[in-house]
């Protein structure tokens, strides 16, 4: 994997984890609201969004199934491991 290919990794495997970490913390003190889990999702998606910002639209657009993959990755990683830890 290229340098660059490993910083949009670390990126969006942070932006995910933020964001689940973001969401269990606002959970565990009830019910998280519509307009914040909105919130949430933008913070996340910002980062993502922003660390394809320099590439060329249609390089973006090659990009696309990559950078799902890796959200889906991280996402299935996070839960399985705190479904362990409990």
């Amino acid at each position: 994997m290229t340098t660059e290919a490993q910083e949009l990794h670390r990126i969006i495997s942070a932006s995910v984890r933020d964001m689940l970490d973001t969401y269990r913390i606002q959970a565990q003190a009830g019910p998280v609201t519509a307009k914040a889990l909105e919130e949430i999702l933008f913070r996340a998606a910002h980062g993502v969004v922003q660390s394809l910002a320099p590439y060329p639209g249609e390089q973006r657009v090659a990009l696309l199934p990559s950078v799902v993959r890796m959200l889906l990755a991280t996402f299935l990683e996070d839960v399985a491991s705190a479904g362990r830890a409990r």
